[in-house]
């Protein structure tokens, strides 16, 4: 069963303060006592756009969007020539997942991790800024 506390997040916080560059402002939570989530709020880069690519329209609304959600697994893919980002985004999930483990099998439909682990740049009501 996951399961996320405050003494787990500081040792996550303290290991993604060396790996999360310098100039780039984010907060850590713990949401509902089984998720880890880190909410990347600004940056040197525009990383929605490294995201999204160059669409920022919203199919949805047709309006500009602002902030992207990070698939923990398929990032490296999203993120297509950025090297330098792949990287960094290495060891941010490398220190998100300290003391996790994935004991799932989605053959049976049996899910068992440690904790889940979730990364947004920006959200819907505060954009992200690149600074």
């Amino acid at each position: 069963m996951a399961y996320m506390n405050q003494e787990k997040k500081a040792k996550i916080a303290a290991a993604l303060k060396t790996a999360v560059p310098k100039g780039w402002k984010y907060s850590l939570a713990v949401r509902n006592h089984s998720s880890i989530v880190m909410n990347i709020k600004s940056a040197p880069v525009d990383l929605v756009k490294a995201f999204n690519g160059d669409d920022y329209i919203s199919a949805y609304s047709g309006q500009h969007v602002y902030h992207a959600d990070v698939n923990p697994y398929h990032y490296r893919n999203h993120l297509g020539d950025h090297d330098e980002l792949k990287d960094v985004f290495d060891k941010i999930f490398e220190a998100l997942n300290i003391d996790n483990f994935d004991e799932s099998d989605i053959m049976t439909d049996y899910f068992h991790v440690g904790h889940y682990v979730n990364v947004n740049v920006g959200s819907f009501d505060k954009p992200f800024q690149v600074k």
